[in-house]
């Protein structure tokens, strides 16, 4: 978070959405999953003002792997005209263990913890 004053730069992550029947690649069977927004944005006094660099993603409810999806895909399925994803619609994300995703708060968490540091619950 960048902040001076009464204006400022941050980043944001916002649950879009519970999806149901996602073809996880790691659990190679459908599960269910929620459509993940991320995005940088501009505030004056707290009120964002602009938007910029809007990535989404599905994370596996049962395996906590995360996949990144298009940006038109991801903008269809939040405006509610859809949620068909396929399997080609999911692009794994990097192979890096050392990241993990807590499945209580959904916040990425270094390997190295054994308790999350947002919600405090045990990692798995």
């Amino acid at each position: 978070m960048f902040f001076v004053g009464i204006f400022g730069i941050e980043s944001k992550e916002r649950k879009i959405k519970d999806l149901s029947n996602i073809l996880c690649k790691a659990c190679n069977r459908e599960e269910a999953g929620q459509l993940i927004k991320t995005y940088n944005y501009f505030h004056f006094f707290f009120i964002p003002i602009f938007k910029w660099n809007e990535s989404y993603y599905v994370l596996c409810s049962k395996c906590g792997t995360v996949y990144e999806i298009s940006k038109e895909k991801g903008k269809i399925i939040e405006r509610g005209e859809g949620e068909n994803l396929t399997y080609w619609d999911l692009r794994e994300t990097s192979k890096d263990n050392s990241i993990k995703v807590c499945k209580y708060c959904n916040h990425q968490v270094e390997d190295r913890f054994l308790y999350c540091p947002y919600c405090g619950n045990r990692l798995e």
